[in-house]
């Protein structure tokens, strides 16, 4: 997994450029998570837990953006329309990523926390501002 503290700034950094809400994905074994997340961000998060594969593939389809390390749920992403990041680390996206116009993925080397943030933050800015001039 991309280290939380990665995903933190991540988050600082799409909120201080794009008006955005954001929501978090997971399960009950995911709390540890999410309540980092909660308590290190400064931002309020719309929760979207224990949801059923089709729930969350709907909440997808309706977002701007979905940004995932390499999942599952990173797979339900890449069957909707919605613009997508995946992280990856070990794994090759070129074997497991999901593809389509609007799929991308980052991967620097096996080691996951290699990717910086400024990377995926790059490609959040290119898509979100894409997605405002679309609008």
């Amino acid at each position: 997994k991309w280290s939380l503290i990665k995903y933190v700034n991540l988050v600082k950094k799409i909120k201080e450029n794009f008006p955005v809400e954001f929501y978090l994905t997971g399960s009950r074994a995911d709390k540890e998570e999410i309540n980092y997340m909660k308590k290190n961000c400064d931002v309020t998060f719309s929760l979207f837990l224990n949801r059923s594969i089709p729930e969350v593939a709907a909440l997808i389809s309706k977002s701007d953006l979905f940004i995932s390390n390499d999942t599952g749920i990173m797979h339900v992403a890449g069957t909707t329309g919605t613009p997508q990041i995946s992280i990856f680390g070990p794994t090759n996206p070129f074997n497991w990523a999901p593809i389509g116009a609007n799929k991308y993925f980052i991967r620097k080397s096996e080691l996951i926390d290699d990717v910086a943030v400024d990377d995926v933050f790059h490609l959040c800015e290119i898509i979100l501002n894409k997605n405002e001039s679309e609008k």
